[in-house]
């Protein structure tokens, strides 16, 4: 089977964030307790104390903590795309590591960051991003991009595990500090909505997607793997149109068929 298909698959599951996030009451306890499940899970099932665990798991923590920031400021749908700005900082990285970009892999980033033009046009337009928002979801565009050259790095040389289950517990140092400091402002109000949307993202956005991905990225290249990822705005706007009723313009249309593309054409390198 293809390695991409664990990909994919991760990516269906990030592709729902969004709308758990949009259940949760305060993100800060949203946050704690996702953090605190994925800890725990990953102490029983796989314990380790390697660099690679420990690094993937605090890359992780920072883009937990900054993907919520850029949700914050700039909202959902213009964080998921900045957030995508990923192949191409996972590319320059894994060069670092030896990697070689051909010109299907060359081709899937430019469309990928195509994409990405197109929907900052579009949110450009619409007056639905600020120059602070666009700082922070860039930043965390490059510690995704970041994450998955360190993640293709040690999974090429047979730490699957350390970098997915193993690193699970390390997000904590990275997650507990940033969040207690907003601990102050918690909404205690109807803090269960908060806690189940967290699990929900424990499990089914962190511990089964993260796992695939690693599997997948075991046989891929950064680049590949990054670009692949990349669909998730896709699933994304089919749970928008079915669950909230909203229907894509033209030039997001015009975006996610451009990722689809990616996908396709990357998928097929040997």
């Amino acid at each position: 089977m293809w390695a991409g298909v664990y990909i994919i698959v991760a990516s269906l599951l990030w592709s729902t964030i969004g709308v758990a996030t949009l259940l949760s009451n305060d993100v800060v306890i949203m946050l704690i307790t996702r953090s605190l499940i994925i800890a725990a899970v990953g102490l029983v099932v796989f314990r380790s104390k390697s660099k690679a665990s420990v690094l993937s798991g605090m890359m992780l923590g920072l883009l937990f903590v900054s993907y919520v920031a850029s949700i914050i400021l700039t909202g959902v749908g213009p964080a998921a795309y900045l957030l995508y700005t990923a192949p191409l900082w996972s590319s320059i990285i894994a060069l670092r590591y030896g990697e070689r970009m051909n010109r299907r892999v060359l081709s899937g980033i430019a469309l990928v960051l195509i994409s990405v033009f197109l929907m900052g046009l579009e949110s450009l337009v619409n007056r639905t991003i600020n120059f602070y928002g666009l700082l922070v979801g860039l930043l965390t565009g490059f510690i995704y991009g970041s994450y998955i050259s360190t993640v293709r790095y040690f999974s090429s040389k047979g730490l699957d595990r350390e970098v997915s289950w193993g690193a699970m517990p390390y997000v904590l140092l990275v997650v507990l500090p940033l969040t207690l400091y907003y601990s102050s402002r918690l909404n205690l109000q109807n803090a269960g909505e908060s806690v189940i949307a967290g699990s929900y993202l424990a499990v089914f956005c962190t511990l089964i997607p993260y796992r695939l991905f690693a599997k997948g990225a075991k046989h891929l290249r950064a680049s590949t793997a990054s670009v692949i990822a990349s669909v998730e705005p896709v699933f994304a706007s089919v749970w928008d149109y079915v669950i909230f009723g909203r229907i894509p313009t033209e030039l997001l249309l015009l975006a996610y068929v451009l990722m689809t593309f990616a996908l396709f054409l990357v998928s097929s390198e040997k």
